[in-house]
């Protein structure tokens, strides 16, 4: 690395070297501000390093100001929005494994049952012990606890 630049974000860093300096390998790499690689490349006679200028913004300085001045509120709103989308998510996650529960719970019974009938026809199991092992037989109660620790989205480009 010769040089860094940082994006006029700030979000995003980006460290390379030149083909001016020698001894170098030429290229560049990306970074977020957390320290993650992005992205590297090494390229021949790469020389210079520069990030996109940011656009002038086309609102007049009163709107800048009522925004800056609104910018809780308008957070408050886009978190709510956030959370709303990621309940109807996790809703929708939560049905689906109960529906595939319930759809196991169903086929190991008919299973089960179906088991059960084999052997009585074949012998293997008497009835006279068939009462003794459904009282030995003990009551299942399956409990699913979910709970959503962290969840992130990320978009690499």
């Amino acid at each position: 690395m010769t040089d860094l630049s940082w994006d006029p974000s700030g979000r995003y860093i980006a460290t390379h070297a030149t083909s001016w300096r020698p001894g170098t390998d030429s290229g560049y790499a990306l970074w977020d501000f957390k320290g993650q690689q992005l992205k590297m490349d090494n390229v021949d006679s790469f020389k210079q390093f520069l990030w996109r200028p940011r656009p002038a913004t086309s609102l007049p300085k009163d709107e800048q100001k009522k925004i800056r001045k609104n910018l809780r509120e308008y957070a408050r709103q886009f978190d709510e929005e956030d959370a709303a989308a990621e309940s109807q998510g996790s809703a929708e996650v939560l049905q689906l494994r109960r529906r595939l529960v319930d759809e196991w719970n169903a086929w190991h019974s008919a299973a089960r049952k179906t088991l059960l009938e084999e052997r009585h026809a074949s012998g293997i199991w008497p009835a006279k012990e068939d009462k003794k092992a459904e009282d030995q037989q003990a009551e299942e109660i399956e409990e699913i606890v979910e709970e959503v620790i962290d969840e992130r989205e990320e978009i690499v480009g």
